[in-house]
């Protein structure tokens, strides 16, 4: 027994809200969206077709599927967070303290920053995001094994 097929059900008006959304080169976010809407709506691939279809992992059209099922195209279309809106961190203010801190090697782990983040300036971030700022002022993780090279005999 194959997988089964995903079916998406658009209205008339979200149908020809996907098919221009679908040719829009204005917003590349929204017009892959409206594509996968398109083609879940044919009844015709799973949900593994549409990933290689769309080229994007099938974890992704899950998360989409979901937000469709939960507010249909315009659920599926809806931005959690502003787009370009600039992170907190990227204030000028907390980017010198976080230079200097991480160069002195002030904190141990991505845990530390977050708790000196979120208790001096209010700010919430994940590890992840901290490793971002650990890698881009050329800091060592703590934590993450650099790998070491070995020489030719």
């Amino acid at each position: 027994m194959g997988r089964r097929r995903t079916q998406l059900e658009l209205t008339g008006a979200e149908l020809r809200e996907a098919q221009r959304l679908a040719l829009s080169e204005a917003e590349p976010r929204n017009a892959e969206r409206a594509q996968f809407a398109l083609l879940g709506a044919t009844g015709d691939y799973t949900l593994e077709e549409l990933a290689v279809e769309l080229g994007r992992q099938r974890s992704t059209l899950q998360q989409w599927l979901a937000k469709f099922r939960a507010g249909g195209l315009a659920g599926l279309l809806a931005r959690e967070t502003a787009p370009g809106l600039a992170s907190p961190i990227a204030t000028a203010r907390v980017q010198r303290q976080l230079q200097a801190g991480l160069q002195a090697g002030r904190w141990t782990s991505a845990a530390h920053v977050a708790e000196w983040l979120k208790c001096t300036h209010g700010i919430r971030r994940s590890r992840k995001s901290i490793y971002y700022w650990f890698e881009k002022y050329g800091v060592a993780s703590p934590g993450i094994k650099t790998p070491t090279r070995r020489r030719a005999a």
